[in-house]
């Protein structure tokens, strides 16, 4: 054994007779050990069940940042259409989340009625 070489020397000596006595090594440590390990498991395992909860919560929150000119501009029937279809969705969803399956029967059945042309043919029926 050489204790003069270099790490990068000695890394490209390294045969599998080495690796298999790292590895057994490194298995007896483990078997010896494992009992001391599961705190450090534990805080492990929530520390990423608290990130995966994070990035859910981040992940069902969507926000449509609406830039200032766009809310300055006058009002169209087209953006007041767009508005009507963006707050039906809004209710809609809320409806899902919470599990309601009557809500959410009554929001699609209110769909058809926020075109348009249909609340145009009823105020001329008028």
């Amino acid at each position: 054994m050489n204790y003069t070489q270099s790490f990068e020397e000695f890394s490209s000596s390294l045969g599998p007779m080495d690796l298999a006595l790292y590895a057994g090594a490194g298995i007896i440590l483990w078997v010896l050990f494992k009992d001391k390990l599961s705190p450090v498991q534990s805080i492990l395992m929530d520390y990423f069940e608290k990130i995966k909860g994070v990035a859910k919560d981040k992940a069902d929150t969507i926000t449509i940042k609406v830039p200032d000119a766009v809310k300055s501009s006058p009002k169209n029937e087209q953006d007041l259409f767009f508005d009507l279809v963006v707050s039906w969705k809004q209710t809609r969803d809320l409806a899902v989340k919470s599990g309601c399956t009557k809500a959410v029967k009554v929001a699609d059945e209110m769909f058809p009625y926020l075109s348009p042309t249909v609340c145009s043919e009823e105020n001329n029926a008028e």
